[in-house]
């Protein structure tokens, strides 16, 4: 059985990258990757601790 929480955390990365990625590349972006990213987690971040 696999761990449902490694899983969960792995999701979790590949839509913080996909939606990352998807900010950066518009052209309205004024940000680097770093930026965008680090916006991006802390995003994630406030959504998944209303979770529960």
């Amino acid at each position: 059985m696999k761990d449902p929480i490694a899983i969960l955390a792995a999701e979790l990365g590949s839509l913080a990258f996909r939606t990352t990625y998807a900010r950066w590349v518009d052209p309205t972006n004024q940000q680097n990757f770093a930026e965008v990213a680090s916006q991006r987690l802390r995003e994630l971040r406030a959504a998944t601790a209303t979770v529960g």
